[in-house]
């Protein structure tokens, strides 16, 4: 949703996991250092930094670039489609909330 939000910024996604794992466990939107995700906006090293503390474990960040749909399969994800009410409009609204770094 982020993406959409903002279709004139090159938006990328990244996911986090455990170092060396395959399973990517949290996924944010990323932008010139700035990550978006369940916190807002903040810069992408203290994000990692804060999710590294709470698992007491390394962590790497790895660029998602797989379409939405081949991610869920990988990773056993619901589409937005799966859910019993629409997420998207949620989302939207979550995104709107925050003023965007380049703002």
């Amino acid at each position: 949703m982020c993406r959409a939000s903002y279709p004139d910024r090159p938006i990328e996604i990244a996911g986090v996991r455990l170092a060396g794992d395959w399973q990517v466990f949290h996924v944010y939107a990323l932008w010139d250092g700035w990550a978006f995700d369940h916190s807002g906006w903040n810069a992408e090293p203290e994000l990692l930094e804060t999710n590294t503390t709470f698992e007491g474990r390394p962590l790497e960040s790895v660029k998602i670039v797989e379409s939405l749909a081949e991610f869920c399969e990988t990773h056993r994800s619901r589409m937005p489609h799966q859910y019993w009410r629409d997420p998207l409009p949620r989302a939207r609204d979550y995104v709107s909330r925050y003023t965007p770094p380049w703002a």
